[in-house]
């Protein structure tokens, strides 16, 4: 005889600390456990509120984080999915003795929902562990820190676990960090809708930028986008989510509204509508993703209205008109027939010698079936002219003629020279297996380091409290999240540079400078993989006008790249030369070489060459378009030459010298200044992204503080005033553009810097910046150099 478990026991017996809520927050029941950590006393605190049995501190309200415990109630009630905080400092009423104080705790909290069985929310779950033990709190830096020596045991244990755990604190936030900002500079528009009303749970930037940047997280579909509404895409979505099955469109008509109050744009988008499974295996929600396509559209309508007024004009002097007795086997061609097949006529055999064996073959059969059904017919066949030897695809298309009598009497046709179209097709096809390729490529590279991330993760959440593991699990992470954050950056970096969004710097660049810092960052790879490296300079100076670090940027991307493959135990050559008023730069190894159909497509963007197991660093083949969009923006000119698969490679590259260029070079730049240490105020939705953006601050002597909304931040300069303000732009509700106008009405921020970091990097963007009283604008991930310069340059008020 078996008997039900008794989970209310269960909930008594668990040495884990657990809070029951009802969906009105009001407390319904703790376990010991939980009443152990908290201190509490079941009959005083179930019934109440949980905010009202866990109060703020009045004489240190920061130290109890109301707000974050609540909005991680909220999103738990409004998605049905748990939630909660890695960690949350929250102090809580001293209940010993008579006691009446406050003790600072640190708490990493969970919070899951408990459905009944008509699947309502029944219950929240608060599962909240003390680490307060790991932690101190500094109130200038207003942060946390170690647990202090006389808190720890005589060993020194507890110290080495707080330093790992805040390592792997720093890592994971860095990994959210990172992922959500290659979400954001994904290419296409990307949102995850939830339920059946299709609420949205999660969009990227790019979506914001398809519908206007308006508060659409938590809200249905219907309340975010009323104008969809009698649009086709409710009811595709509907299916998809009722029958679980993909849905792709492509060159989708839309009518959106992208301004405020703004009237109805058509736009033109392809989208894919992925269905999401939950455990129990039904439909929970749908994945979201597109591109906006509307310029392409538009280039098509122009396209096809040019072609449709050039199309006599062009058409006859491609178009060859013909009649074939099919008597006598005489073709009569129009007179145009020598300008377009190199050839003034003759019979239809003579002709056919021209095309190829197969294609000639099927459009002797195509006249075949034509003449015994009385019909018409239409190839496209090759043709090789005889005058020059070009090779032309031509669209031949025939339809017989019959007399009075009704029997055969002639063939009447055209020949219309198809190649541009024919050529310009495989280009396209070209393209798109080049982009799926390229796609293959970086879902591969981005499950390469997050399959190490989530075990590590488990094992940290899941595993044996193993100081050794632990540090080990950190070093894992972050090493990985570097790695994301090297794709990520390749993937912004070619955006950029491809589209000159890049800001170069015009100054004289020392080139035995450039190489000496190229070469510190190629060797360590060459030395690990046996490489020699020769390197052969000349002795005369040399200068070019231009950025140092970007030019830096090209030749320790040749040498990356003749190391990647190029064998271990192999041989690399760096060397430069001056000639005819310019510097060459030529970097040769002895590698895998190019194969000539790859060779001159290697500058094209997301070309690679064929990947061995040696090379299992991966990238993304798009380190060749920067050096040459790099270099043409130095006024220089980059190629590649190779013999052959195994015969190695050589790239060169032409920069024109700076006039006096083989002068004595520049004296070396002035340290910058120490940074001062600066009062500044970060202001970003995404609480991660702010976390890590502080720390960073603080690593360089600034007082931070953070907030996630415009409201709490207007509400704190009223009281904190800081020298610099760094805003996101796509905050919720109140934008950071409207926030810049309100903070510069300000008197007491006259003298404050304003800085918008963002995802938005168009020089539009830069522009509304500007208008809203911004003073500088930088695009995420921040260029912490630049960034850290910019402080350097403020004054502290």
């Amino acid at each position: 005889m078996t008997c039900s478990p008794d989970y209310a026991a269960l909930f008594r017996a668990s040495p884990y600390p657990h809070l029951l809520l009802d969906p009105g927050l009001r407390i319904v029941a703790a376990n010991p456990a939980y009443l152990q950590v908290t201190g509490a006393h079941e009959g005083d605190i179930v019934g109440l509120p949980i905010f009202d049995a866990f109060p703020p501190n009045p004489d240190d309200p920061e130290s109890t984080n109301v707000a974050e415990v609540r909005a991680s109630l909220e999103r738990v009630i409004a998605t049905g999915k748990p939630d909660g905080a890695v960690f949350v400092r929250y102090s809580i009423p001293q209940r010993d003795g008579h006691d009446t104080g406050f003790k600072e705790r640190y708490w990493s909290t969970v919070h899951t929902p408990v459905f009944d069985d008509a699947g309502r929310l029944a219950y929240i779950s608060q599962n909240a562990l003390d680490v307060t033990e790991f932690y101190r709190y500094d109130r200038r830096r207003r942060t946390a820190l170690p647990a202090a020596g006389d808190a720890l045991d005589a060993t020194g244990d507890a110290v080495e676990q707080a330093r790992r755990h805040a390592a792997m604190q720093r890592a994971v936030i860095g990994e959210r960090s990172y992922l959500r900002n290659l979400f954001n500079q994904a290419p296409g528009f990307i949102a995850v809708l939830n339920g059946p009303e299709h609420v949205f749970e999660i969009v990227n930037e790019a979506y914001y930028q398809l519908v206007g940047h308006r508060p659409i997280i938590g809200r249905p579909l219907s309340e975010a986008l009323p104008e969809v509404r009698g649009q086709r895409f409710p009811q595709l979505l509907d299916s998809v989510y009722e029958s679980g099955k993909t849905f792709v469109g492509r060159g989708m008509k839309a009518h959106l509204q992208r301004e405020p109050d703004g009237a109805l744009v058509e736009a033109y988008v392809d989208l894919l509508y992925q269905p999401l499974f939950g455990q129990d295996g039904k439909v929970n929600g749908i994945f979201v993703q597109g591109h906006d396509v509307t310029e392409a559209h538009a280039a098509q309508l122009a396209k096809r209205e040019s072609e449709e007024r050039l199309a006599d004009g062009m058409l006859a002097a491609r178009m060859v008109v013909w009649d074939w007795n099919v008597a006598t086997r005489e073709v009569i061609f129009s007179d145009n027939a020598e300008h377009v097949l190199g050839a003034r006529g003759g019979t239809m055999a003579e002709m056919h010698e021209h095309l190829p064996l197969e294609d000639r073959e099927r459009l002797q059969a195509a006249h075949a079936r034509a003449l015994a059904a009385r019909g018409s017919y239409a190839e496209t066949v090759r043709y090789v002219r005889p005058d020059t030897g070009r090779l032309l695809w031509l669209d031949v298309r025939g339809k017989v003629r019959c007399g009075a009598d009704g029997n055969q009497e002639s063939v009447r046709g055209v020949a219309i020279d198809v190649t541009e179209r024919v050529r310009a097709e495989e280009d396209l096809r070209d393209a798109h297996r080049r982009k799926d390729e390229f796609l293959a490529m970086l879902a591969h590279e981005l499950r390469n380091p997050l399959a190490p991330i989530a075990a590590a993760a488990q094992l940290l959440r899941h595993g044996p409290p193993d100081p050794a593991r632990q540090a080990q699990a950190a070093d894992i992470i972050t090493r990985q999240v570097r790695h994301v954050a090297g794709l990520l950056d390749d993937l912004i970096d070619v955006s950029r540079v491809t589209r000159g969004l890049v800001a170069m710097e015009r100054a004289p660049v020392d080139m035995h400078g450039v190489a000496a810092d190229a070469l510190e960052q190629a060797r360590p790879a060459a030395e690990r993989r046996g490489q020699a490296l020769a390197v052969r300079l000349p002795d005369a100076p040399a200068r070019i006008l231009g950025d140092h670090k970007r030019i830096v940027q090209v030749l320790s991307n040749l040498l990356g790249n003749a190391c990647k493959y190029t064998p271990e135990g192999g041989h690399l050559q760096l060397e430069m030369a001056l000639s005819d008023g310019a510097v060459v730069l030529r970097v040769a190894d002895d590698g895998i070489g190019i194969g000539p159909e790859l060779l001159p497509h290697v500058f094209d963007l997301f070309t690679q060459g064929e990947r061995s197991a040696d090379r299992a660093q991966g990238g993304l083949g798009v380190g060749l378009a920067v050096v040459r969009s790099l270099v043409e923006q130095h006024g220089g000119q980059v190629r590649a030459a190779s013999d052959g698969p195994g015969k190695g490679s050589t790239f060169t590259v032409v920069l024109p010298l700076l006039d006096g260029g083989m002068q004595a070079a520049m004296p070396a730049p002035a340290a910058p200044a120490a940074a001062p240490g600066l009062r500044v105020l970060v202001v970003d939705d995404n609480p991660d992204a702010a976390r890590m953006l502080a720390m960073l601050l603080e690593t360089e002597g600034h007082e931070v503080a953070v907030e996630n909304s415009s409201a709490a931040a207007l509400r704190r300069v009223a009281t904190d005033v800081p020298d610099v303000c760094l805003l996101d732009i796509g905050l919720p509700g109140m934008d950071g553009y409207e926030l810049a106008r309100r903070l510069r009405a300000l008197p007491a921020l006259a003298a404050s810097r304003l800085v918008a970091v963002t995802g938005y990097g168009q020089p539009a963007d830069r522009a509304l910046a500007l208008q809203a009283g911004f003073d500088h604008h930088l695009v995420k991930p921040v260029d912490l150099a630049e960034l850290f310069g910019l402080l350097r340059s403020v004054t502290k008020g």
